[in-house]
């Protein structure tokens, strides 16, 4: 039997090329994949491709992105908060309960600290029982639906304060194309974001404690403290994804955050996060929300309804969770 030689100039090359897609940001990837499928978008339907049909799915992206964005910090610490539909609704509709009764200030406030209240309570299960992120969230966000239908009276919340319209829905011309305010407000707080996972202590510490737990107690990190006051940010922003919600579609209903249980985790873990904690990006988890929002452009044009396009979001968790439970292994 002839022995089969290895060319020695192709381990090398592959090697380098290997290398050179290792040093390509995690966050670039979602968004090479979402101008594929724009592109094919075009090529199925050529209106597709064009300015006001990218606006309309980087809207309906961004929108999802913000609710996205504290299942984010969740996921960095090694958790995952499942109790983001719910905490949208109870937001939302607390919103609109205290601004009818105390003003929009008063009620914006009121509203955020609603979401912080659910996320501190989620993080203190966590950290200081010893319960399950899963088991916690998942009971939270089944508490949370029982207390909006007690609580709230959807007949009665139907005035949207104007400056919350002003600050989501109001349309904005740049450079002769228009776009509604909720896309450069999602940039702004995507960028803040950004720079505090990136450049404070607090955050950094958040990817230690999610990759290793046990080095960061060693290493006099406060990890339940950390962890806390993560899913503390996690509820925070689910309630404002909420008001912002109700500002931008001009609507509130009891399961209005429904769809956002699948989209939040998918949007984050196609970004580029991993799933078992330490690794995460606000721009990565805009990058995700932009290939969800695409695919959802595709179902829509293909008029295969929102059951398959949830079930396409599922497929794609099952798949990039196979992934990289497959790398933890090797």
């Amino acid at each position: 039997m002839t022995a089969v030689r290895a060319d020695p100039a192709a381990a090398p090359a592959r090697s380098g090329f290997s290398g050179a897609l290792g040093r390509v940001p995690r966050s670039v990837w979602p968004l090479a994949v979402f101008v594929l499928l724009f592109l094919v978008g075009g090529l199925i339907r050529p209106n597709l491709l064009s300015v006001d049909s990218l606006v309309g799915t980087a809207t309906f992206a961004m929108i999802l992105a913000i609710a996205s964005f504290g299942q984010t910090v969740a996921v960095i610490q090694a958790g995952i908060d499942l109790s983001v539909p719910n905490t949208i609704a109870f937001a939302a509709l607390g919103f609109l309960t205290w601004t009818a009764a105390f003003g929009p200030v008063l009620g914006f406030v009121g509203g955020i600290l609603a979401g912080v209240i659910v996320g501190l309570a989620n993080g203190v299960i966590v950290a200081k029982l010893g319960l399950t992120p899963i088991v916690t969230t998942i009971a939270m966000n089944g508490l949370l639906f029982g207390v909006v239908l007690l609580t709230f009276r959807n007949s009665e919340l139907t005035v949207i304060p104007q400056f919350l319209t002003d600050i989501t829905a109001t349309k904005i011309d740049l450079f002769g194309v228009k776009i509604a305010a909720v896309l450069p407000l999602g940039l702004i707080l995507m960028v803040v974001l950004q720079l505090v996972l990136s450049f404070t202590g607090w955050g950094r510490s958040l990817f230690v404690v999610g990759s290793a737990p046990h080095t960061a107690t060693l290493a006099g990190l406060p990890v339940d403290r950390i962890r806390m006051a993560g899913y503390a940010l996690s509820g925070a922003l689910a309630a404002f994804a909420g008001i912002v919600i109700v500002g931008f579609y001009a609507q509130a209903s009891a399961t209005m955050g429904a769809s956002y249980l699948l989209g939040s985790v998918a949007a984050v873990v196609v970004g580029g996060a991993s799933i078992f904690g330490g690794r995460g990006s606000m721009v990565g988890t805009f990058g995700g929300a932009l290939v969800l929002g695409q695919v959802a452009t595709l179902v829509n044009v293909a008029n295969l309804g929102s059951n398959i396009q949830q079930l396409i979001y599922g497929v794609i968790v099952l798949i990039v969770i196979a992934l990289y439970g497959r790398r933890t292994a090797e």
